[in-house]
């Protein structure tokens, strides 16, 4: 996987733009992305995930394993040449050393076996505390080895799933792009569970399976020289003429393994499909249970228990549908493999039985020859066995795979749906420009239309009457919004903030609560206990070290106060609203705005919202009208003689 990286495409790649948009950026606090979609405006997520193009899961062909192994290495390789690459190829040094360790412990254990029967045939009771020694110390050193290889192998496994978590996060939680990624084309559905659950089944199963795969060529070497070394009748008599085969058991037992391993190749591709639908299937039903749990005030206010039941029907169907497909794979799989299982059971020891008929060999070289082979078809038959965890792990990979695409190349993915994006820069004048600047919904559909403004510093402005289309306004202004066209040019020096409808609460202290994003250096709790005190919100000062979901917690008007509270933290000089005091009171309302008069009296205030949002105290309205072509125009409507702001 590449480094994380800053998006190579686009007007940011500009350093003096790029300053612009680093200074947009780092006073927001809005839940989704700087503005929160109310207003209709859809989002993906939301709604049941569909079919994933190129997906295992739609049922269109998969890609090549050699293509499958080459982009799982492109992205999750770079571990062992990551920061800590000497203490990752130092264990996996030790993993590979414990894994040969391991196999000693069955070639020593039919060594064993050979001479503990040859013991038993002869009657020799004396060897028996020889063997008893010897079997005590195969025993201990088995237990030793594997719970020190447990343990190196579960480090290494969570070593590599933090490290592939943390270079997806960084890429997927950048500037925005987690919001504007649900809008994109393509295989990324559901990005936390691909973060919080595919990636751990892709690495731990890659390690998983790297090591038994290991472990059976291992055995399989191993076997075979002592298998050869068994097969000591060289001639085989068919129709009375004898056919010279050296080391005809393990031609035998090749031939055995991959027979069975072929058929269960074939039986088992279609099991990958159906494990990939299954997951999303799967992640889906969780998102939506997790969605109503977010939101489950709401849907108690509006007695909307029946709907959101319903969709968890729906949902639930195509986890039982999933799971039938799964079933379906598995009973075909299953239908072969129990029948190929018992009679691995019994098959060496038949195949070797005549010869110790025949008194060509000892009891003893019996068991050993018939339990070498079964230990060389066991791992010879190594897809077979694993040819469920396999379907896992390919499907969880090509999971992991859809999202790193989709962040790593994000900018070709987003000019897609875009074409040519609104372009973002920095202006040397203390003053906001839209130059030509029109925006779209993520399917072209119009917004914004023409819209050539200049906002100068200490103006208050009011974008009212379409606001589900001015709130793309405040989001290209935050520069997670592309789509459309024009430009935005920033005042130099600006420090934005944005303040949604509904203020982002991570989950935790108040104290952080409020403090959100965290500054270089932690807010002086004297400022914070005046800001609540400010904003009315005094009775939480004694909360401020309480953890909790604060979002849940809390009532929506006093959610929208600590935003109030918040601002007073950051201190900006350019404050940009979206109906941020819109469920208060109008005596809350007004306390708030008079706020803004008092401790902003010289900064710029850009609300959205409805006429009355600033309570009269605008210098300059803005009408947002819906034309006859779909679109929404931008004309500067005339301001009565407004209140005082200072």
């Amino acid at each position: 996987m590449a480094k994380p990286s800053e998006p190579g495409k686009g007007p940011k790649n500009n350093p003096a733009d790029r300053k612009a948009w680093d200074n947009v950026r780092p006073m927001t606090g809005a839940t989704d992305g700087p503005m929160s979609e109310r207003r209709g405006t859809h989002r993906p997520k939301s709604e049941p995930a569909k079919p994933r193009a190129g997906g295992a899961g739609t049922g269109e062909a998969l890609i090549s394993w050699s293509e499958f192994f080459k982009t799982f290495w492109r992205i999750a390789g770079p571990y062992w040449s990551s920061e800590e690459k000497i203490k990752v190829r130092l264990l996996t040094l030790a993993l590979v050393v414990l894994t040969i360790c391991q196999v000693g412990v069955p070639v020593a254990l039919n060594r064993w076996m050979r001479w503990l029967f040859d013991a038993l045939e002869q009657k020799a009771m004396h060897q028996f505390a020889n063997l008893s020694g010897i079997l005590l110390i195969i025993l201990v050193s088995n237990v030793a080895i594997v719970n020190l290889h447990l343990r190196v192998k579960r480090r290494l496994q969570i070593g590599w799933r933090a490290w592939l978590s943390r270079q997806v996060e960084h890429n997927w939680m950048m500037k925005g792009r987690h919001y504007q990624i649900g809008y994109l084309p393509g295989p990324h559905d559901n990005p936390d569970g691909r973060i919080a659950e595919d990636i751990k089944s892709a690495t731990e199963y890659a390690i998983d399976l790297g090591h038994s795969l290991f472990y059976d060529l291992l055995l399989l070497v191993s076997f075979t020289q002592i298998l050869w070394s068994l097969s000591q009748a060289p001639y085989i008599i068919i129709s009375n003429t004898p056919y010279y085969v050296p080391g005809y058991l393990v031609w035998l037992a090749v031939i055995y393994a991959g027979l069975g391993s072929g058929i269960a190749l074939a039986l088992g591709r279609p099991l990958i499909r159906a494990v990939d639908r299954r997951q999303t299937t799967e992640a889906d039903f969780r998102f939506g249970l997790s969605h109503a749990r977010e939101n489950s005030l709401g849907i108690a206010l509006a007695g909307g228990e029946r709907d959101v039941r319903s969709k968890f029907y729906h949902l639930f169907d195509g986890v039982t549908s999933a799971w039938d497909s799964v079933t379906r794979a598995l009973a075909n799989m299953f239908f072969y493999s129990a029948s190929w299982s018992v009679l691995s059971q019994v098959f060496p020891t038949l195949v070797v039985a005549p010869r110790y008929i025949a008194g060509l060999i000892t009891l003893g070289v019996l068991i050993q020859s018939a339990q070498a082979f079964q230990q060389m078809v066991g791992a010879l038959s190594w897809a077979i066995d694993n040819l469920g965890k396999v379907a896992d792990w390919r499907a969880s990979a090509e999971r992991v795979f859809g999202l790193v695409n989709a962040v790593d190349n994000f900018d070709e993915l987003l000019h897609t749906t875009t074409g040519k994006p609104i372009a973002v820069t920095n202006s040397e004048q203390p003053v906001l420009a839209f130059r030509n600047f029109s925006t779209t919904t993520p399917a072209g559909q119009p917004q914004i239309e023409d819209m050539n403004v200049e906002i100068r510093k200490g103006e208050r402005i009011l974008f009212t009457g379409e606001t589900s289309a001015g709130s793309s306004i405040l989001k290209a202004v935050a520069g997670v919004w592309p789509w459309g066209d024009g430009t935005i040019e920033l005042p130099a020096g600006a420090r934005f903030f944005f303040m949604p409808p509904r203020p982002y609460l991570p989950t935790g202290t108040l104290r952080a609560a409020i403090d959100y994003p965290t500054g270089d250096a932690p807010i002086d709790e004297a400022a914070i206990r005046a800001a609540l005190t400010q904003v009315g919100l005094q009775d939480l000062i004694a909360r401020l070290d309480e953890s909790g979901k604060w979002d849940q917690v809390l009532t929506i008007d006093t959610q929208q106060r600590l935003g109030f509270a918040r601002l007073l933290l950051k201190r900006p000089d350019w404050i940009l609203m979206e109906e941020a005091a819109d469920t208060l009171d109008p005596a809350g309302q007004r306390a708030m705005i008079d706020l803004l008069r008092t401790e902003f009296p010289k900064e710029t205030v850009i609300a959205i919202g409805h006429v009355d949002t600033l309570l009269g105290a605008e210098t300059r309205r803005f009408l947002l009208e819906r034309n006859e072509s779909g679109g929404v125009s931008v004309g500067e409507d005339k301001v009565q003689a407004h209140q005082a702001w200072a």
